[in-house]
């Protein structure tokens, strides 16, 4: 590709031994039916199966669509994520996880249209169907079934869309510099970032899948890996100076007893619930409910480490 043919939407698809669903997200891509021109740019992170070969294999066949970053050495997640940020030229950031795959072949037609047509919405979102690789649970709607118009607060809580739905303005990337390379959780920095410059578009229309495999972060990742995601909140209040840090706070400390961790000392556990509930009262009294919750789960996850 070279000026001419400058891409308007680049595809961001991070990689990391994938090789048994990686060929579906890709193919889910090649299947648009859009009236521009889009890149695929997937962070190849060094993998130890055959998640590059297909990368490959796919970026020979379709190089006018296709870029495939070899890094030279695993870069984890995180940095793998900014990497691949930065090497994109599009004027949109569409957002798809490499175990996941989209379901309409219109969908990123229809999400730039909507931005190009609006340009006081800084991304967009929409329905997703989350299915069980293991099959513990049934198959279900990850959103809300009503069109929705999302702003900051939404966008600091439980996530309203899944990651693999996002579409949103490359400028807000660069003119942040990015996220902080050294958190765990990519998507709890680019939502707020993204809402901090525009209201956020949710469609109801269900336009991918979110494959649990249970072989992702929240599946392995410990309490000290999810510590790392209060170095966004400086990031974030440099960027808005009105950004409800302690609200944010307040969510950040319940992901850290609730998500993924499979043990947590008693002591940490007590901390992070104290915090929680004490930050959660900068937005008093639409806390409460919040409170009830954050106990529920304080109390769920006390008895699981007892």
């Amino acid at each position: 590709m070279n000026e001419l043919n400058q891409p308007l939407v680049s595809i961001v698809m991070i990689a990391y031994n994938v090789e048994h669903y990686i060929e579906k997200a890709i193919e889910s891509v090649l299947s648009q039916k859009v009236d521009f021109i889009y890149e695929l740019v997937i962070g190849e992170d060094c993998s130890t199966d055959n998640t590059r070969e297909i990368a490959l294999k796919y970026e020979s066949e379709y190089p006018e669509k296709i870029r495939v970053l070899q890094h030279p050495e695993n870069l984890g997640l995180t940095p793998n994520c900014v990497a691949t940020h930065n090497a994109c030229r599009g004027k949109y950031i569409a957002l798809l996880d490499s175990d996941d795959y989209w379901t309409n072949d219109n969908k990123l037609q229809m999400q730039v249209d909507f931005l190009e047509e609006n340009s006081d919405y800084a991304g967009t979102g929409h329905q997703a169907m989350i299915t069980y690789e293991t099959n513990i649970e049934t198959d279900r709607l990850f959103g809300e079934i009503e069109d929705k118009v999302y702003g900051v607060n939404d966008m600091i809580t439980h996530r309203k869309f899944h990651t693999s739905s996002f579409v949103y303005r490359k400028k807000i990337w660069d003119n942040c510099g990015g996220i902080p390379p050294n958190i765990s959780s990519n998507e709890r920095a680019i939502y707020p970032m993204v809402a901090i410059f525009g209201k956020i578009k949710y469609f109801k229309e269900n336009m991918c899948v979110y494959r649990v495999t249970g072989k992702g972060l929240t599946s392995r990742v410990d309490y000290k890996e999810l510590e790392t995601d209060f170095i966004m909140l400086p990031w974030l209040k440099k960027i808005d100076k009105n950004f409800p840090i302690r609200r944010f706070k307040s969510f950040l400390h319940l992901c850290n007893y609730t998500y993924g961790v499979k043990t947590l000392p008693k002591k940490v556990l007590l901390k992070h619930y104290f915090l929680c509930v004490f930050n959660s009262f900068s937005y008093f009294p639409k806390n409460l409910g919040d409170v009830k919750w954050a106990s529920i789960f304080f109390i769920r996850a006390f008895n699981k480490n007892t």
